[in-house]
């Protein structure tokens, strides 16, 4: 897909109600899930990683929800990348956790804020920047014209982004050690492996971000999760601060306590977190890939 045919395509999708716009969008996941797309099968082996309590048709019901909201994702785009701050306020339906971080900000700490592949991601990190300026890290993606697009969209509040380099790193930093807050997604495989460690998840080993953990030891700053569930009219926003015990020098147990964290979070809407994606990756590889269509 182009980028024109994308951006005409989120143009479109914001000017449907958000009802409609989100029908939309389960409709394209029930079509990715019928044309047995790439994003169905890592979703199916996902689920059966994360929740081997559950029997079969359970899990496979649980895989085509989330796949359908991956589909809402992708078209709540239209209004998340395009609409004016008044179309994404009205988009709040609730705020969780507002008060931790205003005492924060009260005693002048950096905020790393911990935004997993939960909800729509890309919603919480702009309304957030309207509370606090928010820097953040981007992957340039792959798709010509695109990233003009994405680091506008993102940036039309006033959101600083730097490209996954060391130097956006210390731009990141900088912005740390400032007062100012940073957003994370600690969820994303790191491509380089000295940038995370295995850790369990779900009950699976997985190749988990340090990142985020290592800004926090090197700036004093506090940790936090944000998530903006999926609810009728619009999200529901929570800010919940991370266990003391994220604080480790010991990274590895430092992961697998953010790992435990965003699994807490996950609970109560599963199909919203992003099941499409290979988050169960280790680095090394230990043993067969999961997700090699042979197994």
């Amino acid at each position: 897909m182009t980028t024109s045919l994308i951006k005409a395509g989120l143009s479109l999708l914001r000017m449907m109600p958000l009802s409609w716009a989100r029908r939309t969008g389960r409709w394209l996941g029930k079509l990715v899930w019928a044309l047995h797309l790439r994003e169905r099968h890592i979703a199916q082996v996902n689920i059966q990683l994360a929740f081997p309590h559950l029997s079969e048709r359970e899990q496979t019901a649980l895989a085509k929800r989330s796949v359908e909201a991956a589909g809402e994702w992708f078209s709540e785009l239209g209004r998340v990348w395009q609409g004016s701050r008044s179309e994404l306020d009205k988009l709040v339906v609730q705020v969780r956790g507002a008060d931790y971080l205003a005492q924060a900000q009260a005693e002048g700490q950096g905020v790393v804020f911990l935004a997993p592949h939960m909800g729509n991601w890309e919603f919480v990190g702009l309304y957030i920047n309207t509370l606090i300026p928010l820097s953040c890290l981007y992957e340039p993606p792959e798709q010509p014209g695109l990233e003009e697009f994405i680091v506008k969209a993102r940036g039309r509040f006033g959101m600083t982004t730097f490209p996954t380099t060391p130097k956006g790193v210390v731009g990141l930093t900088r912005a740390l050690k400032s007062g100012r807050a940073v957003g994370v997604l600690p969820d994303q495989v790191p491509r380089d492996v000295s940038a995370g460690c295995n850790a369990p998840f779900m009950g699976q080993m997985c190749f988990t971000p340090t990142l985020a953990v290592k800004l926090a030891q090197r700036t004093g700053a506090r940790l936090f999760y944000l998530i903006a569930y999926r609810v009728d009219q619009g999200f529901e926003v929570l800010i919940q601060p991370a266990d003391d015990a994220i604080y480790t020098e010991d990274l590895t147990v430092a992961m697998t306590v953010m790992n435990r964290g965003i699994a807490e979070l996950l609970a109560p809407y599963p199909e919203q977190y992003q099941w499409t994606y290979k988050r169960f990756r280790v680095r090394p590889q230990q043993g067969p890939n999961p997700y090699h269509r042979g197994n």
